[in-house]
């Protein structure tokens, strides 16, 4: 597998038929929205138990929907095209869901640091509704500056995402490797997968910048948030302009996914290729 072939058959893909490129993120986008909606029900107090029906929509729609979108993409690095009717393709739909779960099951796993410092958190911070008392115990947890507190908070998170994130890469070609017929296609190359899927995220740039040029703007506020809160010296940057920035910076993002998903498809597209 080589990153410079799979990026360059991942844009050659994403850029011969844009359209079909458009049509197939617009179609992952609304099952995505589609399974997500019984969520919902969480800001109802007597219907927050329906948001449960969004588990089984994602194992029984969505687990099968990614399968198919990995078999349209492998369709469109041979001959085929990405936005086809592979996409609703309901062959084999127990067996798509069983290599969803598994898949599941293993970033599950990889997920347990963040599941473990997200459970003390809540427990150690339940009851707590004032925030000033919350802005008192984080500068007490930063050794009396709450900045320090808050960073330190936000790398314990990050911390723990940094698992859950290599879990993420390293299984990446399992929908792929299952859309091939190549069982173990994998074996022995999770580690070059991992890279090219890491590789993959520059197509996150454009959020990144937004997010950068946010934080420059809310500097002030988090450098003194009591002047926000009791002298009212720290002014809030106009928030139409922030909710810009950041909109153009989620929306371009979101206009790269198909081709960051084509990179790990071509990846193991390469991988099927050199072992035939």
């Amino acid at each position: 597998m080589k990153i410079s072939t799979a990026f360059r058959e991942a844009f050659r893909v994403y850029t011969r038929h844009f359209g079909d490129s458009m049509k197939f993120l617009l179609t992952e986008l609304c099952l995505t929205l589609i399974c997500l909606a019984p969520v919902l029900f969480v800001s109802e107090k007597p219907l927050r138990f329906l948001a449960l029906i969004a588990v089984p929509m994602w194992i029984f729609l969505m687990i099968p929907a990614r399968i198919n979108a990995a078999s349209a993409m492998q369709d469109s690095l041979g001959t085929g095209r990405l936005f086809t009717l592979r996409l609703a393709d309901p062959s084999e739909w127990g067996g798509k869901i069983l290599c969803g779960l598994k898949r599941c099951l293993f970033l599950l796993a990889w997920a347990l640091p963040m599941i473990a410092v997200l459970v003390v958190y809540i427990g150690y911070y339940t009851g707590w509704i004032d925030v000033f008392v919350l802005m008192q115990k984080v500068q007490d947890f930063g050794g009396g500056d709450v900045n320090t507190g808050i960073g330190y908070l936000a790398l314990i998170f990050l911390g723990t995402l940094v698992p859950l994130m290599i879990g993420i890469g390293y299984h990446s070609g399992a929908r792929h490797d299952y859309v091939l017929g190549k069982r173990n296609l994998m074996k022995g190359h999770h580690g070059k997968n991992l890279l090219i899927w890491l590789c993959a995220q520059v197509t996150l740039l454009p959020t990144a910048v937004s997010a950068a040029v946010l934080a420059f703007r809310y500097s002030d506020v988090v450098r003194n948030p009591s002047g926000l809160i009791f002298s009212h010296t720290v002014k809030l940057p106009d928030t139409k302009i922030s909710l810009v920035i950041l909109g153009a910076g989620v929306l371009l993002t979101l206009i790269l996914q198909p081709l960051r998903s084509l990179i790990t498809a071509s990846a193991v597209h390469q991988l099927a290729e050199g072992k035939e």
